[in-house]
């Protein structure tokens, strides 16, 4: 179970304007790479949902005058959508506050997006502190889909045809903007005076398709990810929740000597957000990835996981994160 905060170290609460919640989960669709790819489906009011995708259309067949068309039946497969929560609290110093709140709310709601947006995108994209059973990096591993090397014409062809070996036609890369130089160089050697390049800077497309830009943080330099994301579906069942407080105490986050922050003794106020998030890769073999390691667990990591929030011992999730070794045109085992 995710860490839960103790109710009774919140004793007051201030609702803040519906328009500040529209505008927070407004950008943060416009900027996680995940929930720009993904396809939605409708979870209003609901934590999880079974919905069917297809696999397959029924085949077209020649036919004579008068004939009767044949027809055969497309292939539909069952999903079921399961929204977790993902919350993140702000703390300020009052006088932060004392400008006005459109002030305070405009300047904290980029703050907001950033953390969400790099919780989501860590979660799908590398299984780092997700509460999901799968993501797109561990997809790609256990299909194989894995390759190691520069980024370059040659493996980022190699990198679609983990895809095309399968049958299946990829439509969109996501990649960071650390990698744009090595994108806009991969360009096909010894071609003689027209060599193929398969960047375009201009319309942001690698090879025709679309590029992603996730955010600093989520993806390294020298990662990709290729796929065919009409198999990523995600659903919100609900709305975005915040609320400003100027009396509990943070347990899981601390000053420096190790005390928990008590807004209320440091003349503070912090702004909680939260909101129900579901992702679901609904095929493995529908990914592929250049570089990208996996999250430490890729279930189960979340921080506090399983502990009292007034435990002091609570996980803190500091292990190391894996070095990404860069090896010319290898595959990944």
């Amino acid at each position: 179970m995710v860490q839960q905060f103790n109710p009774n170290n919140v004793m007051t609460t201030q609702s803040v304007p519906s328009d500040v919640a529209t505008t927070i989960i407004d950008r943060i669709m416009g900027q996680s790479a995940i929930l720009q790819v993904a396809k939605n489906v409708e979870m209003q009011g609901q934590k999880t949902k079974k919905f069917s995708f297809m696999t397959g259309v029924g085949g077209a067949y020649w036919t004579g005058e008068t004939q009767r068309i044949a027809t055969s039946k497309p292939t539909f497969m069952q999903a079921k959508l399961e929204a977790k929560k993902l919350a993140v609290i702000i703390p300020v110093s009052k006088e932060f506050l004392n400008y006005s709140y459109p002030t305070f709310f405009s300047e904290v709601t980029p703050l907001i997006v950033e953390q969400m947006d790099k919780a989501i995108d860590m979660a799908v994209i590398k299984g780092v502190n997700t509460p999901y059973a799968d993501s797109l990096a561990n997809a790609a591993k256990t299909n194989g889909s894995v390759l190691s090397g520069d980024i370059n014409y040659d493996n980022i062809l190699a990198l679609e045809n983990k895809l095309y070996d399968k049958g299946l036609q990829g439509n969109a890369f996501l990649s960071t903007l650390t990698n744009n130089p090595a994108l806009r160089t991969a360009i096909q050697k010894d071609a003689g005076l027209y060599p193929d390049k398969l960047y375009d800077s201009a319309a942001k497309t690698l090879d025709g398709m679309p590029v992603v830009d996730t955010q600093q943080g989520v993806l390294n330099k020298g990662d990709l990810v290729f796929g065919n994301f009409d198999y990523l579906y995600y659903g919100l069942p609900g709305n975005l929740e915040v609320e400003i407080d100027k009396s509990a105490q943070l347990s899981t986050l601390t000053n420096a000597d190790g005390t928990p922050i008590n807004l209320f003794e440091q003349e503070m106020v912090a702004m909680k957000v939260t909101m129900d998030v579901a992702v679901l890769p609904v095929r493995q073999d529908a990914f592929a990835t250049l570089n990208v390691n996996t999250g430490d667990d890729v279930l189960g990591a979340v921080p506090g996981d399983g502990t009292d929030s007034n435990d002091k011992n609570a996980k803190a999730n500091t292990k190391a994160k894996p070095a990404t070794d860069v090896k010319p045109a290898t595959e990944s085992k």
